[in-house]
């Protein structure tokens, strides 16, 4: 049997990655992703962890209470969360260069995903993913912010 990945380990080697090289306002922004991220994990802890694992988490939190969802959750209930973030996220107004980098940021993280977990058949969720960050895009495109970008071209 293979080792399990956590989420965890998953987001810290994913950011890490990321942050490498990047200063000013995209090593901000990343940051700010990273850390929506992780909130995300620990507020769907009842919708992603069997029961088991939330026995787990609540002995983790005695011990370390700040990710402990994240340390216990496998990497393959992260496209869980993934998913469910970007369905919040379609419904919020855009952020410009923020939810840009947002949503490349999760389509990264989920290719990512879909890399380490190849031994796991996770193509489905891969594919609701995606369609999911074509509908945040497509959301974006149809604010104000979006309106201005087609009128200038861009």
């Amino acid at each position: 049997m293979l080792p399990t990945l956590s989420t965890a380990v998953c987001l810290d080697e994913f950011f890490a990655d990321r942050r490498r090289g990047a200063v000013g306002r995209p090593l901000i922004r990343i940051e700010r992703v990273e850390t929506v991220l992780r909130a995300a994990v620990e507020r769907m802890a009842d919708l992603v962890l069997t029961d088991e694992e939330q026995l787990v988490v609540a002995f983790e939190r005695q011990f370390q209470p700040n990710g402990a969802v994240a340390r216990i959750l496998p990497a393959s209930g992260l496209l869980l969360v993934l998913e469910a973030h970007l369905a919040a996220l379609e419904g919020r107004p855009s952020r410009g260069a923020a939810r840009r980098t947002e949503l490349e940021l999760c389509g990264q993280l989920a290719r990512h995903l879909t890399r380490e977990l190849q031994h796991l058949d996770v193509q489905r969720a891969a594919h609701r993913i995606e369609v999911a960050l074509q509908e945040c895009a497509a959301s974006a495109d149809r604010g104000p912010a979006g309106l201005l970008r087609r009128a200038l071209g861009r």
